[in-house]
C-alpha cells in the first residue's frame, strides 16, 4: 500500500489505493482525447502530406514486390489485436469523443454556475440538493458483479486437462449402467469414481492457490470518502459523499479524498495525487485557470478518487459518480485480458494430442473387437472404453498441479510469492524481461555519490555504509566543506520521522524520513557527519515581517530555493544561503570558496565546472549547487525586513554570491542486480529497461548494471559527428530511446492513415525492440504497453517487472508480470502474477531457474508415465487382435496410474537443474512439451521395454501353470465345452455331469466314471456320452462353442482346461485334448506348481486338484506378475528420467524419489502378499524369485540403453561447433 507523507506534516499518513485496469483505462482514454485533437489539427495543415506519405510508401511496396522481395521476408509478423481489445480501442475513442467537445474546464466560472444551476460563493440550497440528487442518482460506482467462489472452483476443474478425464469417467459410468451386473462392470464404477476424485483433488489445489493470493491482494479499493465539506445555502456543511450532487461547491483540504469531478474555483497551493488515475505520484499543483486543451491534462479539473496531497481549495462538481471520468473508464478498466500461459497452451496441445491417440485406437479396436473377436457390442465397447483409459495418464494432472504447488512453496521461500501456479512456467520460457528502473533495478533511494569543492571531484561515500576504516576522499573538518555541509543541511526541509528518545542506536540509513527524495539523501550523507539538528541549530533563520521564516521554497520557474540564516561576522548580520541548478547558480557567482577562501571565478574555473557538472549529468546524476552571500552589515542591519515572496521583491541582487561546491545524487543500482543480468544474459534472456526516467540518467545506471555493455547510437556519433544516424544505428549494438519518438513514430503512421499494411505498422518500434540492447527512457504507461507489445509481436514471451503504478498496465499486458513486495503499489501487486517479497530482481533468476527446471521436470514426469502407459495398452491390443487373455486387469492399470507410479512422477517437482540449465537459450514456441521426439522415446522405446518385461513376465507365468506360449495363442479358435454342462444321460439311465477337477489324461468316455475304470473295461468304448461332432458341424454339437474363452468368468474358474478344450477320436473311439502339450499322461508336470493349492479355490467344495494349474485362476498370476514388472521396470525409468544429457552419476541425490521408489515397491508388495488385500486387488502372491525376477533384465536393460543414448548425446562427433549431433538431434526430447 503506498503511504505518503507530507513535507509539513510528520504525523499524518494518507493512503491511496489505486487499480491497474483504472491506469490502463484512464492512459488509453488520455491518449485517445490527444491524438483525436492532433489528428483534427493534422487533418487540417498536412493532408496533402499524408498523401505524398502514402503514395511514397504504396511505392516503395510496388518496388519491393517488382524485385521480388516478399514484405515477409523482412519484417516480422504482427499479431493483430484481438476483439476484446479492439473493442476497448473503439470504446475509448467513443467516449473521447465526448471529452473532446466537453468545456467545463474552458468556460467562466460564473458561466458554468449559472449551467449548473448554482452560485460561487453561496452554493446550492437544500431543496436544489434533494431535487438534484433525485434526478442525478447518488454519487457512487456502479458495483460489478464479482465471480462467485463456486463458479471459479468450477473453473479449475473444467481445465483441459480435467475435461478429458471427465469424459473417460463418464463413459466408465456410462458402461456400467448399461449393464452393471457384466463382468467387470464394477471395476468401471470404481474407475469413473477414482477419476472424479483425481478432478476434485486438483482442482481444490488449484482453487486454494488462487484463494490465497486473492485474498493476499485484496486492498483498500474504495475511492469514495465517507463524509465531505460543502457549501450549501452560504452555510459549511458536513454531508455524506454519496449525497453530493453537480453544482455543489466542494472544499478540499490536505488528506482528502476528491469526492466528484470538481472544477477549481480556489486553490490555495491545492495539489493533488492522480497516482489513481495516471500513475504519476509526484503532487500536481491545481490551479483556477485553465492550461489545456484536453480536459484530462489541465490543471484546473481534479477528479474523483484521487488525494489532495498538499494545501486546500474549493471545487464546483461538475460530474458525479458512473459520470466522472473514474466511472467511465470503468468499462475500459474490464478490457484487458490476460494472455493464456504457455503451459496452458501446452497442456491443451498434449490433451488434444493425447485424445487423438487414445479415441483413435479405441475406435480402431472397438471395430477390431466386433469383427475379428465377433464380441458382443457391450463387451467391444467396453474394451474400446479400456483402451482409452489406459492411454489417459490419470496421474498425470495431479503430478502437475502438485509439482506446479511444490514448486511455489519453494519460491516462497526464496521470497517470490506465485498467485497464478502457471505463472512458474511461464517465467522459465521467458526470453526478454521488460524492467522499471526505479525501485526495481536500483533502491529507489536517492544518495550521495559524488561531490566537488576546492575545484576537486571526489567520491562521497557514506560514512554509515563504508565504515570508520574506510579511506575518504573528503575532509569534513575542511572549511570549504564545512561551508557546504551547513548550506545542504540548512537549505533542506527534510528530517527524520523518529523522536528524539529514540534516536539511540539507530541505524540512520534505514530510518523513515519527511521529505522528497533528493533532500533525504543530503540529510542522510550528512547525519553521520553531524547530527542535522545540531546543524540547523547553529544557524538559526531570520524572521520575515509576518514572523515566518525566511524562506523561499524551490519552484520550476527559479530552479532554486533560498534561505536566510543569521551569521553575525565582522561585515555582516545576515548570511543568504542558495540551493538549486549548478548551471543557474553559477551565473550568481563571482567567486569559488577554495579551501576557505574567496578565489575569482575565471574562464579556466568556469571551464573545470562545466566539464564537472556535464560529467555528473552524463553518468545520469542529479547535480544539485550551493552557493552562499553574506550581506553587508551596512546595508541590511539588524532586524533588517526581507521579502521573499518572489525574486521580484528580494531586497538584494542575485550576484557576487561565492560558489561552495556540487554534490551530485543517484538512485544506486541494488548490490545483486549486476549479477542478476549477466545470469539473465547468459540464460539468452534480453532484459529491456523501460523507465520514466531522464535518457541519460537510464543510459547511466544500463551501464552500470550491465543492459547496456557496448557503445550506443549516441556514443557513435559523439565519436563522429558527420555518421549519418542511420549508419550509428545500424553499427550500434545499444541504443537509448526517448519516449518522444515513440510519440513521433506513432504520428507519422497516423497521418499515413489506413492506406498503411498491417504488416508495416509499429514498425520502427519494433525495430527499436529488436536491437541487442535497448533502453526506453521517458514512457509513459501507454508507450510501456506498446513496447511490451512490440517484443510479444517479435515473438518473445515477455516478463514485465515493475513497482510503480506505471508499470501496472505493461505488468498486466506481458506474458508473466512481476510485482515488487516491498516497494510496490497495491495496483502493480494486483496486475501481477508473481511478487518478489523482497524486491530483489536477482530473485527472478531464481524465478526463471525453477520455470526452467519446471519444464524440464514436466517432461520428465509425463515420459516416465507414458511408459507405464504403452504397458497398460497393449494388453489390449493382445486381447482383442489375437486372443490373449488379459495380461493387465484393470484393478492393475488403476493401481500404477494412481498408486505406484503418482509419488516417484511427483519426485521429478524436487528434481534439482540440470547443469546446462541457466546456460541454454529460452525454449522457443514450437519447442513444445510434449513434443514428437517424446511420444517416439516414451511409447516406442522405453514403452516397448517396459511392455516386452511384462508380456515376457506374463508368459513365464503362464508357462509355470501349464500354459506355453504357443498354446496360449491357440486359444481364440478353439472351440470348447461349454460351461456349465448340460447334464446328460449315461447309458444306465443316470443323469451325469462330470466335476471339475477330476483328470484322467486320456478321458475315456470324458472321465464317466461309471464307464471308467482302472484298468480300463473293455466296454468303456460302447457307452454312448457325447455326439462325436462331425466336420464343421461343431457350432450345431450339443455342449461345444467356438466363441472367445472368457478366462474372467467366475464358474469356469474351478474348471481344468484339459478338460474343458477336448476333441473325440473316431479312430481310437476315444476323447483327447485338443492341445498336443497336454495330450500325454505326465502333462501334469507342465505345471510346477501342481502341489500348491491356490486359496480361492480350496472353498470350491472340489477337494481334488484345488491349485491353479491348468485352469483360469492361472490368469491372475500372470497378471500379478505383468503388474510387478511393470513395477520393476519403473524402477530403472525413474532414475533414467532423473537427467536428460548427463549421467545419473552426475545427478543430486533426490530423497523423494527414493521413497517413491521404496513406496512403489511397498505397494506392490502389499497388494501382491497380504491376505485379503490381494483378493480384492484380484493379485496372487507370486513367486517372487520364478515370477518376479523376469522382469529385472529389462529394468536393467532399459536403464544401461538410456545411459548409453545419453553418452552419444554428450560425446557423438558434431558436424559443427553450433549444430547438434545425431543423437542430440533424434533422441533429446
Amino acid at each position: 500500500m503506498a503511504q505518503y507523507r507530507p513535507l509539513n506534516d510528520g504525523q499524518q499518513n494518507f493512503t491511496q489505493a489505486t487499480n491497474p485496469q483504472i491506469v490502463a483505462g484512464f492512459e488509453i482514454l488520455r491518449q485517445s482525447v490527444k491524438l483525436g485533437m492532433q489528428q483534427s489539427e493534422s487533418a487540417r495543415r498536412s493532408s496533402m502530406k499524408a498523401q505524398a506519405l502514402v503514395s511514397k510508401q504504396s511505392q516503395m511496396l510496388n518496388q519491393m514486390k517488382e524485385q521480388k522481395i516478399m514484405v515477409q521476408d523482412i519484417i516480422v509478423p504482427v499479431d493483430t489485436p484481438t476483439n476484446t481489445k479492439q473493442d476497448v480501442l473503439k470504446k475509448a475513442q467513443n467516449k473521447g469523443e465526448e471529452y473532446r467537445n466537453m468545456d467545463e474546464h474552458k468556460v467562466d466560472v460564473m458561466t458554468l454556475a449559472n449551467r449548473l444551476g448554482t452560485s460561487r460563493e453561496d452554493g446550492l440550497s437544500d431543496d436544489q440538493a434533494i431535487q438534484k440528487n433525485q434526478q442525478y442518482g447518488d454519487n457512487k460506482l456502479s458495483e460489478k458483479a464479482k465471480t462467485p467462489w463456486w463458479i471459479k472452483l468450477i473453473k479449475e476443474m473444467v481445465q483441459p486437462f480435467s475435461i478429458l478425464l471427465w469424459i473417460a469417467s463418464f463413459a466408465c459410468f456410462a458402461l456400467y449402467g448399461v449393464n452393471p451386473n457384466a463382468l467387470g462392470a464394477k471395476s468401471n464404477l470404481w474407475l469413473a469414481i477414482i477419476l472424479i476424485a483425481i478432478i476434485l483433488l486438483t482442482g481444490s489445489i488449484t482453487y486454494n492457490q488462487s484463494a490465497k493470493a486473492d485474498a493476499l491482494m485484496e486492498g483498500f479499493k474504495n475511492f469514495l470518502p465517507q463524509n465531505c465539506i460543502v457549501i450549501r445555502g452560504g452555510q459549511r456543511k458536513q454531508v455524506p459523499a454519496e449525497k453530493i450532487v453537480p453544482g455543489d461547491i466542494v472544499e478540499v483540504k490536505m488528506g482528502d479524498k476528491i469526492p466528484a469531478d470538481i472544477r477549481i474555483i480556489q486553490s490555495r497551493e491545492m495539489k493533488v495525487d492522480n497516482s489513481a488515475l495516471t500513475g504519476e505520484c509526484d503532487p500536481l499543483l491545481r490551479v483556477t485557470e485553465c492550461t489545456s486543451e484536453n480536459p484530462l491534462e489541465t490543471k484546473n479539473l481534479a477528479f474523483f478518487g484521487t488525494l489532495c496531497k498538499e494545501g486546500s481549495g474549493l471545487g464546483m462538481v461538475i460530474q458525479i459518480g458512473d459520470k466522472t471520468v473514474m466511472g467511465q473508464i470503468a468499462d475500459l478498466a474490464t478490457g484487458g485480458e490476460t494472455p493464456e500461459t504457455p503451459l496452458n497452451i501446452e497442456l491443451k496441445r498434449f490433451v488434444i494430442l493425447i485424445s487423438c491417440i487414445a479415441v483413435g485406437l479405441g475406435i480402431l479396436f472397438l471395430i477390431l473387437s466386433l469383427v475379428v473377436e465377433k464380441a458382443s457390442v457391450d463387451t467391444a465397447v467396453g474394451q474400446a472404453i479400456g483402451i482409452i483409459v489406459a492411454n489417459v495418464p490419470e496421474g498425470l494432472l495431479g503430478c502437475i498441479t502438485v509439482s506446479l504447488a511444490i514448486t511455489a512453496k519453494r519460491l516462497a521461500d526464496k521470497q517470490v510469492l506465485v498467485k497464478n501456479l502457471e505463472a512458474v512456467e511461464t517465467l522459465g520460457s521467458t526470453s526478454c524481461i521488460c524492467s522499471d528502473k526505479t525501485g526495481t533495478l536500483t533502491q529507489n533511494k536517492m544518495s550521495v555519490e559524488n561531490v566537488w569543492y576546492d575545484g576537486l571531484k571526489r567520491r562521497a561515500l557514506n560514512k554509515l555504509i563504508a565504515g570508520k576504516n574506510a579511506e575518504y576522499e573528503y575532509e569534513t573538518s575542511d572549511p570549504t566543506f564545512r561551508d557546504l555541509h551547513d548550506c545542504a543541511i540548512i537549505t533542506s526541509e527534510a528530517k527524520f520521522n523518529i523522536q528524539a528518545k529514540d534516536k539511540q542506536n539507530v541505524n540512520w540509513l534505514d530510518t523513515p524520513t519527511i521529505g522528497d527524495a533528493s533532500e533525504t539523501a543530503l540529510i542522510k550523507f550528512f547525519q553521520p557527519i553531524e547530527d542535522i539538528e545540531v546543524t540547523r541549530q547553529r544557524r538559526q533563520f531570520a524572521e520575515l515581517p509576518d514572523k515566518s521564516l525566511a524562506k523561499m521554497p524551490f519552484n520550476s520557474t527559479n530552479k532554486f530555493s533560498l534561505c536566510i540564516v543569521n551569521w553575525e561576522t565582522q561585515d555582516s548580520y545576515y548570511c543568504v544561503y542558495i540551493k538549486g541548478a549548478p548551471e543557474k547558480l553559477w551565473t550568481f557567482c563571482s567567486y569559488l570558496l577554495v579551501e576557505g577562501r574567496n578565489q575569482a571565478i575565471d574562464e579556466q574555473i568556469t571551464q573545470k565546472f562545466k566539464q564537472v557538472n556535464l560529467t555528473f549529468g552524463k553518468g545520469g546524476e542529479r547535480v544539485l549547487g550551493f552557493a552562499k552571500l553574506h550581506l553587508p552589515r551596512a546595508e541590511y542591519h539588524k532586524g533588517y525586513q526581507f521579502n521573499l515572496n518572489s525574486v521580484d521583491t528580494l531586497k538584494f541582487k542575485l550576484e557576487a554570491f561565492t560558489f561552495l561546491g556540487l554534490l551530485s545524487l543517484m538512485d544506486p543500482p541494488k548490490v545483486t542486480v549486476p549479477q542478476a543480468i549477466k545470469k539473465c544474459q547468459s540464460a539468452g534472456i534480453k532484459v529491456i529497461m523501460v523507465t520514466g526516467d531522464q535518457p541519460p540518467t537510464a543510459g547511466a545506471i544500463a551501464k552500470q548494471i550491465g543492459i547496456i555493455t557496448g557503445k550506443t547510437v549516441d556514443d557513435l556519433l559523439d565519436e563522429n559527428p558527420s555518421m549519418p544516424y542511420e549508419e550509428a544505428f545500424r553499427l550500434a549494438p545499444a541504443i537509448v530511446i526517448h519516449g518522444d519518438l515513440i510519440v513521433q513514430a506513432l504520428e507519422e503512421e497516423a497521418a499515413q492513415g489506413e492506406n498503411l499494411p498491417e504488416e508495416m505498422k509499429d514498425r520502427k518500434l519494433r525495430s527499436w525492440c529488436s536491437k541487442p540492447q535497448v533502453v526506453f527512457a521517458r514512457t509513459s504507461p501507454a508507450q510501456k504497453l506498446m513496447i511490451v507489445r512490440a517484443c510479444q509481436y517479435l515473438g518473445h514471451v515477455v516478463g514485465v517487472t515493475g513497482d510503480g503504478v506505471n508499470d501496472s498496465p505493461a505488468i498486466k499486458q506481458g506474458d508473466i508480470g512481476i510485482s515488487m513486495g516491498i516497494s510496490g503499489s497495491d495496483v502493480t501487486k494486483d496486475a501481477a502474477d508473481m511478487i518478489l517479497l523482497n524486491d530483489d530482481f536477482a530473485s527472478i533468476v531464481d524465478g526463471v531457474e525453477e520455470g526452467r527446471k519446471i519444464f524440464d521436470n514436466l517432461k520428465k514426469t509425463i515420459v516416465y508415465l507414458l511408459t507405464s502407459n504403452i504397458t497398460e495398452v497393449f494388453p489390449y491390443v493382445g486381447e482383442i487382435a489375437i486372443g490373449l487373455p488379459l495380461p493387465l486387469s484393470n484393478a492393475f492399470i488403476l493401481t500404477i496410474c494412481i498408486g505406484t507410479d503418482i509419488l516417484p512422477a511427483i519426485s521429478f517437482a524436487y528434481e534439482e537443474a540440470e547443469i546446462d540449465i541457466m546456460t541454454r537459450k529460452p525454449r522457443k514456441k514450437d519447442d513444445h512439451l510434449v513434443s514428437l521426439r517424446l511420444i517416439t522415446h516414451a511409447y516406442l522405446l522405453q514403452g516397448v521395454i517396459a511392455t516386452s518385461a511384462g508380456f515376457f513376465s506374463y508368459f513365464s507365468t503362464m508357462n509355470e501353470y501349464g500354459f506355453p506360449p504357443k498354446l496360449i495363442l491357440s486359444f481364440m479358435n478353439t472351440p470348447y465345452q461349454q460351461i456349465p454342462w448340460t447334464p446328460i444321460t449315461l447309458a444306465n439311465g443316470q443323469p451325469y455331469a462330470p466335476p471339475p477337477t477330476s483328470w484322467v489324461w486320456d478321458m475315456p468316455n470324458m472321465n464317466n466314471p461309471f464307464l471308467t475304470q482302472q484298468p480300463y473295461s473293455p466296454n468303456w468304448q460302447m457307452a454312448p456320452v457325447l455326439v462325436p461332432p462331425s466336420e464343421n458341424q461343431i457350432a450345431d454339437t450339443v455342449g461345444f462353442q467356438n466363441i472367445p474363452l472368457n478366462w474372467i468368468n467366475p464358474e469356469l474358474i474351478y474348471y481344468d482346461l484339459r478338460y474343458i478344450f477336448v476333441t473325440y477320436n473316431s479312430t481310437d473311439n476315444r476323447w483327447f485334448p485338443v492341445f498336443e502339450e497336454w495330450n500325454n499322461q505326465f502333462s501334469d508336470q507342465l505345471c510346477r506348481y501342481f502341489d500348491r493349492s491356490d486359496s480361492l479355490l480350496e472353498g470350491s467344495g472340489y477337494p481334488i486338484n484345488t491349485n491353479a494349474c491348468f485352469k483360469t485362476a492361472a490368469l491372475k498370476y500372470a497378471q500379478t506378475s505383468y503388474f510387478v514388472a511393470v513395477v520393476l521396470v519403473q524402477w530403472s525409468n525413474v532414475f533414467s528420467c532423473k537427467q536428460r544429457k548427463m549421467s545419473l552419476i552426475y545427478s543430486p541425490i533426490n530423497a523423494v524419489m527414493f521413497y517413491g521408489v521404496i513406496l512403489e515397491t511397498i505397494i506392490f508388495l502389499c497388494i501382491v502378499y497380504i491376505p485379503g488385500v490381494n483378493t480384492w486387488f484380484g493379485a496372487r502372491p507370486v513367486d517372487i524369485l520364478n515370477l518376479g525376477m523376469p522382469g529385472l533384465p529389462y529394468s536393467m536393460c532399459l536403464f544401461c540403453w538410456e545411459e548409453m543414448r545419453k553418452y552419444f548425446i554428450r560425446n557423438f562427433q558434431k558436424p559443427s561447433k553450433n549444430e547438434p549431433n545425431f543423437f542430440e538431434a533424434n533422441s533429446l526430447w
